[in-house]
């Protein structure tokens, strides 16, 4: 299983520019950067940058597809693929636009960047994720592999695994219900350990994510606010799950089994701490709060 990978950061992309070190004394340099210029004219496209055996056999099959179809720019799209395949990122066209600008920045064309990653998927090389609230992003296309996704709805994060009882329970009620599966894919939405760490014990309710489960610590409201508020079930030590939480919206609930829309300012006079789903929750929705808050 590949560790854990980050929208932006560090990719391996290289930079393959074509040109001489400065600085070392121009009388040395000079005969060779004119046989430089002899054997590679500044006009000509630069070499591909080098590309790591596993990859090798991935380029050399692409530059078959896109022979075989007679594509245009083939040189190009190689270039392109070569970055692709130098980053171990789920990156979007977006991130490997700046990529290639680094590298190539003739290369730099969105919708030509676009086409030839349609290619990719096309032919097999790269497939495309479609990741809730994120611009699609694209990863490399191993041949008899397979992982499942873990994204942080805060900082986008996407980390890979693979779990065999997973996959092997899957197989298992498909079987179940006699379907035959061609393909699946698993996405857990949630935070992640950085996200959780980051935050302090308690914090106010607007700032929930979407799908967290928490509990309420205090109700911080004047006394005819705080006695509707747990008429309707929101008081210190009930268990409610955010259902929408956007700027442009309502911000939603459930409580005791019943969708609450909260405007005014009520989220923000809500204290909650986040209730772990893998702890499970035996206390029941109207307990008193426990004792102290760990942080999560």
């Amino acid at each position: 299983m590949k560790s854990s990978r980050e929208g932006g950061g560090h990719s391996r992309c290289r930079r393959h520019d074509g040109q001489g070190r400065g600085g070392l004394g121009s009388r040395l340099l000079n005969p060779v950067s004119a046989l430089f210029k002899r054997v590679w004219p500044k006009h000509a496209a630069p070499p591909a940058p080098a590309v790591a055996e596993e990859h090798r056999h991935d380029r050399e099959q692409f530059e078959t597809v896109l022979a075989s179809f007679r594509a245009t720019r083939i040189p190009e799209r190689l270039a392109i693929l070569d970055i692709f395949l130098a980053t171990e990122l789920h990156v979007s066209i977006s991130e490997l636009l700046e990529m290639v600008g680094e590298g190539r920045p003739e290369l730099r064309d969105r919708a030509f960047l676009q086409e030839t990653m349609q290619m990719f998927c096309q032919y097999g090389f790269a497939q495309r994720l479609d990741f809730d609230s994120q611009e699609p992003r694209y990863e490399h296309l191993h041949l008899g592999q397979h992982h499942d996704h873990l994204i942080c709805t805060k900082c986008g994060r996407i980390e890979e695994f693979k779990d065999d009882i997973l996959e092997a329970l899957q197989l298992k009620i498909a079987e179940s219900h006699r379907f035959h599966v061609l393909q699946h894919k698993t996405e857990i939405y949630g935070l992640c350990g950085r996200c959780l760490a980051s935050r302090t014990p308690t914090l106010p309710l607007h700032l929930a994510a979407n799908g967290e489960r928490v509990r309420i610590v205090k109700v911080v409201a004047m006394r005819e606010n705080a006695n509707r508020l747990a008429d309707l079930g929101l008081l210190p030590g009930a268990c409610l799950e955010v259902v929408s939480n956007h700027p442009t919206g309502p911000f939603v609930v459930i409580v005791n089994n019943t969708r609450l829309a909260l405007g005014g300012g009520i989220p923000q006079q809500i204290l909650v701490t986040h209730l772990c789903r893998h702890e499970g929750d035996e206390r029941g929705e109207t307990e008193g709060p426990p004792e102290e808050y760990p942080r999560r």
